[in-house]
């Protein structure tokens, strides 16, 4: 990977040095400054996993740029196969994360804004 990127000594120094951790907490940081949702998605197996059919095979790769689906004959471009593998499980992870918290157990808020305000005139 180092020697596939095209930028100058400094700033493929400056890249290569960070680690995935930090350069996670860096994305996740500016996502929230611009008020974007961020999401982390598990990678593995996304460029050897059918779209389509789900088969998950490495014969589903038989060069490095290309994706041949063994279950469904589905074919294209690894790296685009893969992106459209997580972007799927971005959508069911953002599915997950979007479900209310409803678990039908009383809440002291719930019980104070449901009682009546008692009457000021007694009896």
């Amino acid at each position: 990977m180092h020697g596939r990127i095209r930028a100058h000594r400094l700033q493929r120094r400056t890249l290569h040095g960070w680690a995935f951790a930090q350069q996670i907490e860096f994305t996740r940081y500016k996502a929230a400054r611009a008020g974007i949702a961020f999401l982390l998605v598990d990678p593995a197996y996304t460029s050897q996993a059918c779209p389509d059919c789900g088969c998950v095979t490495r014969a589903n790769r038989p060069a490095r740029g290309r994706f041949v689906c063994t279950g469904c004959g589905l074919a294209g471009h690894a790296d685009h196969i893969a992106a459209r593998n997580i972007a799927a499980r971005g959508a069911a992870g953002w599915a997950v994360v979007n479900q209310p918290h409803a678990t039908g157990l009383p809440s002291p808020r719930r019980d104070r804004e449901s009682k009546q305000p008692a009457s000021a005139g007694g009896s």
